[in-house]
């Protein structure tokens, strides 16, 4: 077979029916042809950044890797920052490319080095040659699926000899953890058995091995304090009065890992990606990390212990306690003092907390929330609480304007059948602008949900809190509804919350797209957000 036709019947082959990208007339062309017959369809974007994110999300929804196709040069560094977002939210994604001549050092139109383009957020590089072309998609793909998701690229030079290029590559096994130490867990349980205020912080390693019974059984038996860092929502029930909240890794002051820091006497860290934290580990607290692979780096510079291997076998050693674990009442006052900053301006008119809890009420809980970042995104970590993982898909390791939007069509053409539910901002609705025409063209129905304060309000919120002048951060009035309406979906103004109930309430239940365009009081927002990192002004008292 053909590259072009391996590529493809591979891809259907792992259930994906949807690969993303812009044409070109040389390789993305041969492989739009393949793609066809095998009954795929390429979903062409309006700019190829989303081709990667949304090829990510789809991969990821489907239990594989996502594809991106693009041409040389410019279309590849288009897609690197897509790339670079599905990277940083440990997504999945395969990028094809079709490159230059291998072997030419004469300048040509659109030839770029794509090795060294990408190499700072991809796993895997190769550039195809005819007889192991079958065998690089196989580790293409292992490299973006196996262990934390990412990204993979491959290079089709334009003098590939695309003749025979064999059968379809075996599909890939992933790789299993090892047995955990003896020794090591012995060191652990001993730290354990001394601990009284335990702090477990869990990642998304726990799900990758499917070791979400045994966290909960080792926090029923330890009465450890739980936190979830940004990409692993629902990975413990945050209805369990255990759940103290969602580690951003600021370790400040009236933050929840700020204040749980200054009471853990232990911290044990199972699954955690050292990606996801805004800063250093700053604790001299003992430490345990269970770490799912030896090569794995751990969060904390110097664990006082590191077992590696598996997480469930570790986790199911060590769900024993001598002490009596975190107070209860000790989390709840902790929980009930932080929340004080997120609670709803009563002088504002329409507030981002009267969105969450709209959006959090209509949506059914087997829905699918699709966020990125904003100075809302602390609202939906604090104020909606998930009980299993892959029901929130907010930005984490990126913290990335222009997600939402890419993402959502990922994963809602993955899902046809589900509720998703999409909330976003105005900054970054003006990135994606062009996307809103494929929610037309693909049939795709969901709530868009576009919080308008007319500016960029983490930074506005950020430039207050130093001291700086308002300065250079405005937005024009946009009216987003009536451009959703210009591209073929509803559109529709919310400015109080009565409005928005009602918005979202009749855009779950329609046929097609419907974007809110919620314009909510601004300065308030703005505030809301230095209050929910820990920048607490002076004499800050809750109305």
């Amino acid at each position: 077979m053909r590259f072009a036709e391996i590529l493809m019947q591979d891809a259907a082959r792992r259930g994906i029916r949807h690969v993303f990208g812009i044409p070109g007339s040389g390789f993305p062309m041969d492989a739009m042809e393949a793609g066809r017959k095998a009954g795929i369809e390429l979903v062409h974007v309006a700019h190829e950044s989303t081709a990667a994110i949304a090829a990510a999300y789809y991969g990821a929804s489907k239990g594989t890797a996502g594809l991106a196709i693009g041409v040389k040069g410019v279309g590849a560094a288009n897609m690197l920052g897509g790339a670079a977002n599905a990277h940083f939210e440990r997504m999945p994604v395969v990028c094809v490319f079709e490159a230059g001549p291998s072997d030419s050092d004469v300048a040509l139109v659109q030839v770029a080095d794509h090795r060294h383009m990408f190499e700072p957020v991809t796993k895997f590089y190769a550039s195809l040659q005819r007889e192991t072309a079958s065998r690089s998609l196989s580790e293409a793909i292992a490299a973006a699926t196996h262990d934390r998701p990412g990204v993979s690229v491959l290079d089709v030079p334009s003098d590939f000899d695309d003749g025979d290029c064999g059968d379809l590559p075996l599909l890939p096994k992933q790789r299993e953890p090892q047995a955990p130490e003896v020794d090591m867990l012995a060191r652990a349980r001993e730290l354990i058995e001394k601990s009284h205020h335990p702090v477990v912080i869990t990642g998304a390693d726990i799900v990758r091995e499917g070791a979400e019974h045994a966290l909960r059984q080792f926090v029923d038996a330890t009465g450890a304090a739980v936190m979830v860092t940004m990409e692993a929502r629902g990975v413990f029930p945050e209805s369990d009065p255990r759940w103290a909240g969602v580690l951003v890794g600021s370790y400040v002051d009236r933050s929840v890992e700020g204040e749980l820091g200054t009471r853990a006497d232990l911290f044990i860290l199972a699954g955690v990606d050292s990606l996801m934290t805004h800063a250093p580990w700053p604790y001299e607290t003992p430490t345990i990390e269970l770490v799912q692979h030896a090569d794995y780096r751990t969060m904390s510079p110097n664990p006082g212990v590191r077992v590696d291997g598996s997480l469930t076998d570790s986790l199911s050693d060590l769900a024993y306690s001598e002490g009596g674990g975190f107070p209860l009442e000790e989390i709840d006052e902790i929980k009930d003092d932080i929340l004080r900053y997120f609670t709803r301006p009563k002088a504002a008119t329409f507030t981002v907390q009267d969105v969450v809890s709209s959006v959090h009420a209509a949506l059914p809980s087997d829905g699918i929330v699709v966020s990125e970042t904003g100075a809302f995104v602390r609202m939906l970590e604090h104020l909606w609480p998930f009980d299993e993982p892959g029901h929130y898909l907010g930005t984490s390791g990126g913290r990335t304007m222009g997600l939402m939007i890419p993402a959502a069509i990922g994963t809602k053409l993955a899902n046809p059948d589900a509720n998703v539910v999409g909330i976003g901002a105005d900054g970054s609705m003006l990135m994606r602008f062009g996307e809103l025409e494929l929610f037309a063209r693909l049939n795709i129905a969901m709530p868009l949900v576009i919080v308008n304060d007319r500016a960029l309000g983490t930074m506005k919120s950020r430039q207050k809190s130093r001291g700086m002048q308002e300065y250079g951060l405005d937005i024009a009035a946009v009216d987003f509804a009536a451009v959703a309406r210009a591209c073929g979906l509803n559109g529709v103004v919310a400015e109080t919350p009565e409005q928005f109930s009602e918005a979202i309430e009749a855009a779950l239940v329609s046929d097609r797209t419907t974007l809110i365009d919620a314009r909510i009081d601004p300065q308030p927002y703005w505030d809301s957000f230095a209050l929910s990192i820990g920048a607490i002004p002076d004499g800050w008292t809750p109305e």
